[in-house]
């Protein structure tokens, strides 16, 4: 059974305790899910299933939460899924196979982060890694300590010296980034998916962390991020950030029902694990596998998205992949944009659409590598 991609929504991206630092994360995506609904003429009880990711929040459901902080009916379900930086994309891939079973014909699925609101966590006093002078932690165990549990910054940091990546190479891919970016919204190639809201009064339409003043000068005098030497930067790495996104999947028979024109068709999903010290590299074998079992080439690809959390990832993927660098991120990535976390997935295939539109391309990838050593990819084949 085929699943559709209908289209999606997604909110203006701010930074931690920028411009969406009074919006709760269930807010954010209440207001994209309500907008879903209002643009495509649909009410809750056409919804069969709302997936959302969500990587820094209290825990609990927070698409549930979501949902009733919408105003719908206590009879829509909701679930959470934490995946981490993968987590956006994880859930249109469940959406994906809730439809091809024929157990769904309308989900909608994305994500929602607020980094700002993020709670402060700490172990049990009884658990062994407690510490009662720094209680608290920032970052969960992604892989047990036996395997290697790399910082996100020291997985990037060793990824970039074991394939030689230059400190020059990774500054010019920002800059690259930040000025796709500021080209595509100068041509308005993303204003039709970008919801504005309103913060007392004020509005929010654009995304906050675009810098029209950046240049390789500027990027060449950063100072390391993680360590005095490091080629790792505050410029070339995403920091943290706030955004909701949501995208709607239907059956062949709700395109029927209720009459909706389709974006795109989901070809192809993967999920693929990898070694946690080099979980950035994880999309690599991700794409391997997707296109394998779509029986598609790589060269057939018109573009691709893959989440910008450094520049490293980018460029040690692609060459890894053997993919050209101008077909990846056409629009700008995550490095312009931002990345936040739960709703990344959703927010790199709803530029991928865009992307293809732009260059009227016809199929295209959507792929993540999360902490852990997760590589997530979706392949999609856009409708003219």
């Amino acid at each position: 059974m085929s699943v559709y991609l209908i289209g999606g929504i997604r909110t203006p991206i701010g930074k931690t305790n920028g411009i969406l630092k009074n919006f709760l994360p269930e807010q954010l995506a209440a207001y994209t899910l309500n907008a879903i609904l209002t643009r495509y003429h649909l009410g809750p009880e056409n919804i069969d299933m709302v997936l959302l990711g969500n990587a820094t929040g209290p825990g609990g459901n927070i698409a549930r939460v979501a949902v009733l902080t919408a105003g719908w009916p206590y009879s829509n379900p909701a679930i959470s899924i934490d995946g981490q930086c993968g987590s956006g994309l994880n859930t249109l891939q469940f959406a994906s196979a809730l439809i091809e079973s024929g157990q769904a014909d309308l989900v909608l699925a994305g994500g929602c982060e607020s980094t700002t609101m993020a709670p402060q966590r700490q172990f049990n006093v009884s658990d062994p890694r407690y510490d009662a002078e720094n209680p608290y932690f920032s970052e969960a165990p992604f892989s047990p300590p036996t395997i290697g549990n790399p910082g996100i910054g020291e997985a990037a940091e060793k990824l970039a010296d074991t394939y030689k990546i230059t400190r020059e190479a990774m500054d010019l891919w920002a800059f690259q980034s930040h000025q796709k970016a500021l080209k595509a919204k100068n041509k308005n190639l993303l204003k039709n998916i970008i919801l504005p809201l309103n913060d007392n009064n004020t509005a929010i339409i654009n995304d906050e962390c675009l810098r029209p003043s950046l240049t390789p000068r500027l990027l060449s005098r950063l100072p390391g991020a993680f360590m005095r030497k490091s080629k790792i930067t505050a410029g070339n790495s995403c920091l943290k950030h706030d955004g909701a996104a949501v995208i709607l999947l239907a059956s062949e028979h709700a395109l029927q029902k209720y009459s909706l024109e389709p974006k795109a068709v989901i070809l192809q999903n993967t999920i693929l694990g990898c070694d946690p010290n080099f979980f950035p590299l994880s999309p690599v074998s991700a794409v391997q596998k997707l296109l394998a079992l779509a029986e598609i080439e790589l060269h057939q690809i018109a573009c691709m998205e893959i989440n910008e959390a450094f520049s490293v990832k980018i460029l040690t993927c692609c060459h890894q992949l053997n993919f050209p660098l101008e077909k990846v991120n056409i629009l700008g990535g995550a490095l312009a944009y931002g990345h936040p976390y739960g709703a990344s997935g959703a927010i790199i295939t709803l530029h991928l659409l865009e992307a293809l539109k732009s260059i009227n391309g016809k199929y295209g990838i959507a792929t993540i590598g999360a902490v852990g050593g997760l590589g997530t990819a979706q392949l999609i084949e856009r409708i003219n």
